[in-house]
C-alpha cells in the first residue's frame, strides 16, 4: 500500500513538474511575444483588371470598392464619386492639394485621412489617402496604394488571382506592425511635416533640394497649400504617435 502510496505521489510530482515548465513557457512568451503580438496572415481573392489586379476594398466600415492594386502609389487614392459617398467630398475645399506624377504628368489631388481601409480581414486605420479622377483606376474606384500596402508584408498569386496579407516578420509587432515600420513611418511623416515647414517659411529644406519654394511655385503651389500639407503631415506624426501610445509601442521608436 506504502509502495502504490509512494509511486502515486512521484507520478503526481512528476505532472506538477510538467505543468510548471508549461506554465513558466507560457509566461515567458507573454513576456517575449505580449499580447498585441500576432502571427495571423490574411489571404483575398484578387480580379484581373488590365495589366494588374484589383481587390474589393471597405472605406470607412461602410462604402464597399474595388481598387487597383498599385505598389507604385504613395497614397491610397479614391474616386471623387467615393468621395461623395463617403461623405467627405464636401471638405476637399479645405483639403491640401499635391502634385503627383502620373502618365508623365503632373495630376493635383486632395489629400485626405482615411479611418479604415479593409480587404478581406485585414483592417488598417488612419490611411493617408487621396481623392483624384485617374486613367489607372481602368474601370475600378481607385487604388489601393502603399499606405496601406506598406502596413503588411503582401504578396500576390497571380495563377491563383489570391494576395496574401502577413504580419512583416515574426518579432513581436504592434497593431501588426514590426520596430521598423514604426520608426521609417515616424520619421518619414516629421520629415514631410518639416519640409513644408520650411517651404512655407521659404527655407530650402535638405531632405529634399529638389523641392525648393521657387520650384513648388512653378508647379502653382500656393504658400497656402504648402501651410496645409505642413498640417497634414504633423497631423498624420500625432496620430501616430498617439496609437503608438496606446499600443504600449516604445517611444524611442517615434523619435
Amino acid at each position: 500500500m506504502e509502495r502504490e502510496r509512494g509511486k502515486w505521489n512521484g507520478q503526481m510530482a512528476r505532472q506538477a513538474e510538467k505543468l510548471t515548465a508549461l506554465a513558466m513557457g507560457w509566461l515567458l512568451s507573454l513576456a517575449l511575444f505580449p499580447s498585441h503580438a500576432h502571427a495571423e496572415a490574411f489571404g483575398v481573392a484578387i480580379k484581373p483588371r488590365g495589366w494588374g489586379f484589383s481587390a474589393t476594398t471597405v472605406i470607412n466600415g461602410k462604402l464597399e470598392m474595388e481598387l487597383v492594386i498599385d505598389s507604385g502609389s504613395s497614397f491610397t487614392i479614391i474616386s471623387h464619386q467615393a468621395a461623395r459617398q463617403l461623405g467627405i467630398f464636401k471638405q476637399l475645399g479645405q483639403a491640401p492639394r499635391y502634385p503627383l506624377s502620373a502618365g508623365g504628368g503632373i495630376v493635383w489631388v486632395r489629400l485626405v485621412v482615411l479611418e479604415s481601409v479593409r480587404v478581406g480581414g485585414a483592417v488598417a486605420h488612419g490611411v493617408e489617402g487621396a481623392v483624384a479622377d485617374l486613367p489607372s483606376f481602368k474601370g475600378a474606384h481607385g487604388l489601393l496604394g502603399k499606405s496601406y500596402l506598406d502596413r503588411y508584408s503582401f504578396r500576390i498569386n497571380s495563377p491563383a488571382k489570391t494576395m496574401e496579407l502577413a504580419p512583416h516578420n515574426n518579432e513581436p509587432l504592434y497593431g501588426g506592425r514590426s520596430e521598423g515600420w514604426w520608426r521609417n513611418e515616424a520619421k518619414r511623416l516629421r520629415g514631410q511635416a518639416t519640409l513644408f515647414q520650411d517651404m512655407e517659411q521659404g527655407v530650402e529644406n535638405s531632405i529634399h533640394t529638389g523641392y525648393t519654394p521657387e520650384r513648388l511655385l512653378k508647379q502653382k503651389l500656393s504658400k497656402s497649400d504648402v501651410g496645409r500639407l505642413a498640417s497634414y503631415f504633423k497631423m498624420l506624426l500625432a496620430r501616430l504617435e498617439k496609437e503608438a501610445s496606446s499600443l504600449g509601442a516604445p517611444e524611442e521608436w517615434m523619435r
